[in-house]
This record gives structure tokens, C-alpha cells and sequence, in this order.
């Protein structure tokens, strides 16, 4: 029997950041899919948004509070800094993966690559208004990791997995592409986590490998 169950749509960046920290964590886990804002979706999550973990008689919403609870809950390498700093750095990065690159990264990927496979033209101007906000956010993280191997230090931390779906699908269009050749820090980062364990048992590793392409990527 798994430890953990998560309740979500397949296709989540949000599933499959909770999924890595499970991984990293050591921690088992079953996956129940949602049919999305169905009364059942609703009654687990009253925003609808996803996923929505179970321990036992327990219902936790928002993943921010999913990778907390099971880095707390369960035994196995800390995925948190013990230091005030420390975890101040990865609650920074949470909200900047949050507040910035997923509106952004994770939009811009679904413009390029899932609206086309799906016959529709993506939205040119959003496209075109999201360049400049990209070219920061990778910049940033090539900064942060090009000091240290992960976002808040020399371990990693749920923060890192808060990234790697965005930065993992980013690298799939000639855009992310180009900007990370720009960015090694960024590119080793991305290497890195690929490495893991974590990424090479999870379902993260099929779907990218999966999903269709535009232009070069990362290796």
C-alpha cells in the first residue's frame, strides 16, 4: 500500500512538482485522476486547482503546503534547510515559480507546443509579450545555480522542485532552447536534475520525453 495518494489530472506541472518531492523524499504514492471541476474535484479542492494529496483520513490542498507536509511527515533526507535563511531562500523561490514562471514559462510552452499539436494557432501577441519576462527569469535562475548546484544551496530542496517542470518543458521550444545555451548555469541545473534518481523514476521522465518538440533541446 502507498504512503501517499495524490487526486489531480494527469497532466499538472503542479502533480508532477508534488510527485518529485515524493520521490526525492522516498515517499510511495498512488494517483487517483480528477475529471476537472467535478463535484468530486470540487469537494477535494473548492478553487479547483490541483493536486490534492490523502494521508490516511487527510485531505491537503496547495502544493506549496503538499511539499511541506511531506517533507515534514515522513522520514528521509530533509528537502528544507534547517537555517532561517535557508528557508527563506527556498519560500522566495516557491513564490517566484509561483507569482512568475509559471504564469509565464509554463503558458508560453503551452502556446508553442500543446495548442499547435492540438490544431489551434497560438496567441502571437502573448508570445511576443512574454520574451522579455523569459529572458529575466532565466537569467535569474542562471545566477542563483551558476553560485550553487540548487536554488537555495548545495542540496536541493522542494524549491527545486517547484522549477523543474517549467524549466524541464521550457527547454522543449527553440526559445527555452536558446536561452539556455545562453545560461549554463541553468543548463547544468537542468543536467542535473535529470540525473537524479528522483527524475528518472518519475512520470515526469515519459511525458518529456513524449511530449513533441519545436527546435533544439536540452540534452
Amino acid at each position: 500500500m502507498a504512503d501517499i495518494t495524490f487526486h489531480s489530472m494527469a497532466d499538472s506541472a503542479y502533480l508532477w512538482t508534488a510527485m518529485h518531492v515524493a520521490d526525492e523524499k522516498g515517499v510511495s504514492y498512488d494517483f487517483v485522476p480528477l475529471v476537472y471541476r467535478s463535484p468530486e474535484h470540487l469537494r477535494l479542492h473548492p478553487f479547483g486547482k490541483m493536486p490534492v494529496l490523502q494521508h490516511g483520513a487527510h485531505f491537503l490542498y496547495e502544493t506549496a503546503a503538499i511539499a511541506h507536509y511531506i517533507d515534514k511527515a515522513f522520514d528521509g533526507p530533509p528537502l528544507q534547510p534547517s537555517d532561517a535563511l535557508g528557508q527563506a531562500h527556498v519560500v522566495r523561490w516557491i513564490s517566484i515559480v509561483n507569482a512568475y514562471i509559471f504564469p509565464v514559462m509554463n503558458r508560453f510552452m503551452k502556446e508553442k507546443l500543446v495548442r499547435p499539436a492540438w490544431g489551434f494557432e497560438p496567441d502571437q501577441a502573448f508570445i511576443e509579450s512574454a520574451r522579455e519576462p523569459l529572458a529575466l527569469q532565466v537569467r535569474l535562475i542562471d545566477e542563483t545555480v551558476t553560485e550553487t548546484p540548487y536554488l537555495a544551496g548545495k542540496s536541493l530542496t522542494i524549491a527545486d522542485s517547484f522549477l523543474l517542470p517549467h524549466l524541464l518543458f521550457f527547454s522543449k521550444v527553440p526559445e527555452g532552447a536558446a536561452l539556455l545555451a545562453k545560461a549554463p548555469g541553468a543548463t547544468k541545473w537542468l543536467v542535473r536534475m535529470r540525473e537524479r534518481p528522483s527524475y528518472l523514476r518519475s512520470p515526469l521522465r515519459g511525458l518529456f520525453d513524449a511530449m513533441p518538440s519545436r527546435g533544439s533541446q536540452v540534452a
